[in-house]
């Protein structure tokens, strides 16, 4: 064989004919041509959802703003707003209390028909000792309360006045009662022990209308 025949076509062989692979896809189609009307409206509606979620957006941040505002306006409404006072029969705690204490049970006879009773109950000193408690909101619209108990406890009257200290003594219908009054100067009381049990007047108003308050209790 001569050695300088070929003797197999390779096809790195710069001579061998080459194959140019046939097209098998159809020619790109022309990109389809978009209606301007489509697009003015795809353009309005995304709008509109623009503006529908910020107006939801910005009736939420309402409403949490009104909330908050209200959290804080609650606990600090004028005193005097008292169109929504919820008043109580207080005859029957203190009908009950006179019936199971031994010692004189009092409240108010003659009040003017502008008090009005908020509370009534019967509560439990720190030694266990009943603690008949009347609230009443006065013509004024200030508290005006009364504690009684034949409890021992040195907290009594300490809680009962809202950590007040003695002030002096007033005479209340030939009674004596001893004055307090708190630190915040924003709860005054008259505090008189006798027949075993202690009395607390304690309020938001002046002195004068604790004992206007005080000269209308009663035992039964």
């Amino acid at each position: 064989m001569d050695p300088e025949q070929p003797t197999s076509t390779d096809a790195s062989d710069p001579a061998a004919p080459v194959r140019v692979p046939e097209a098998t896809g159809a020619p790109d189609a022309e990109p389809p041509h978009e209606d301007p009307a489509a697009i003015a409206a795809q353009r309005e509606e995304r709008a509109r959802r623009r503006l529908r979620q910020t107006a939801r957006d910005m009736v939420i941040s309402m409403l949490v703003v009104i909330g908050v505002v209200m959290l804080f306006w609650i606990p600090f409404r004028p005193h005097g707003d008292t169109g929504e006072v919820r008043t109580v029969d207080p005859a029957p705690v203190v009908q009950g209390a006179r019936r199971a204490e031994p010692w004189p049970v009092l409240a108010p006879v003659g009040l003017g028909a502008d008090w009005r009773c908020t509370s009534a109950r019967i509560e439990s000193a720190a030694d266990g000792q009943d603690v008949v408690h009347l609230g009443y909101l006065s013509p004024t619209s200030t508290y005006v309360g009364l504690e009684q108990s034949a409890t021992k406890a040195t907290s009594f009257v300490s809680d009962a006045t809202v950590k007040g200290r003695e002030q002096g003594t007033v005479d209340v219908e030939g009674t004596p009662w001893t004055t307090y009054e708190n630190e915040g100067q924003d709860h005054r009381a008259l505090v008189r022990s006798a027949d075993g049990a202690t009395y607390v007047v304690v309020g938001t108003g002046p002195y004068e209308q604790l004992e206007e308050f005080a000269a209308k209790l009663r035992a039964g």
